[in-house]
């Protein structure tokens, strides 16, 4: 048995997983996609992953192109030096920036798909998963109706980060805000599979992640930081999945005990 799959010897200590648990657990999912069993279940969702992050890197590169004459345009002669430095880090952001929300756009649209790969995670190392809807149309209804509710979730909160980037000296500190930001709502995205699976509401995912906040932002952390990596990215989803799920099993076992 795995180390990811050993029971924490904290469980009854009354603490949450600490940081480096999620790191730790993002890495053991890096470990486990690579199991051959479990291929068939993840190149569906990447490459439908693949064709979201692609088009919508072309869309983002068409923007910035207008954008980047707009600007040229609008520096005075004495300023042109400035097109050296201005341009190629525009498209640079651009690039980060939409790597990841394309990205996080392609793991909703494949959630349904997602779920799946999740069971056979568990059925892999625990010898165990819970049991799977046999109805696909009903289970992709509930995946949907799944998303808009971690959607109705985000939203709010994403108002409230994108107001903190427009406040002088507050946006000092934007880049961490939305690191932090975007750490947090990868861990709900990717520990919710398993939450799913077991007929579990949203709050539960949400309870057990503030439970366990520090490993949640560390595995979180890790996983904006393959989900910023351009094109590859795709690649990186299976990954998450099942360090997600991984990661949900140990705060399953480091929680649970101290609700009862």
């Amino acid at each position: 048995m795995s180390h990811a799959t050993r029971p924490d010897s904290r469980a009854d200590s009354g603490t949450g997983l600490g940081f480096m648990d999620g790191v730790h657990q993002f890495y053991e999912g890096a470990r486990v996609a690579r199991k051959p069993h479990l291929a068939r279940y993840a190149w569906l969702p990447a490459l439908l992953s693949l064709a979201i992050i692609v088009a919508g890197l072309a869309l983002a590169f068409g923007y910035t192109g207008e954008f980047s004459s707009y600007l040229e345009a609008q520096l005075p002669a004495w300023l042109d030096f400035l097109n050296l430095i201005l341009v190629p880090l525009i498209y640079l952001l651009s690039v980060l920036i939409g790597a990841w929300s394309f990205g996080f756009l392609a793991v909703l649209i494949a959630s349904p798909f997602l779920g799946d790969l999740s069971i056979e995670v568990e059925a892999a190392l625990f010898q165990a998963a819970p049991q799977h809807d046999p109805s696909f149309i009903h289970g992709l209804m509930g995946a949907l109706g799944r998303e808009l509710r971690k959607l109705v979730y985000y939203l709010p909160r994403l108002l409230v980060v994108l107001g903190l980037s427009l406040i002088p000296v507050v946006n000092a500190a934007a880049p961490l805000i939305w690191f932090l930001f975007g750490a947090w709502t990868l861990a709900i995205q990717f520990c919710d599979y398993p939450s799913e699976n077991r007929g579990l509401p949203f709050r539960n995912t949400l309870a057990l992640l503030k439970q366990n906040r520090a490993a949640a932002l560390g595995y979180g952390s890790c996983a904006t930081l393959a989900m910023a990596i351009p094109v590859l990215n795709f690649l990186m989803i299976p990954v998450a999945v099942a360090g997600g799920t991984l990661l949900y099993r140990r705060m399953q076992a480091q929680t649970l005990p101290q609700a009862g």
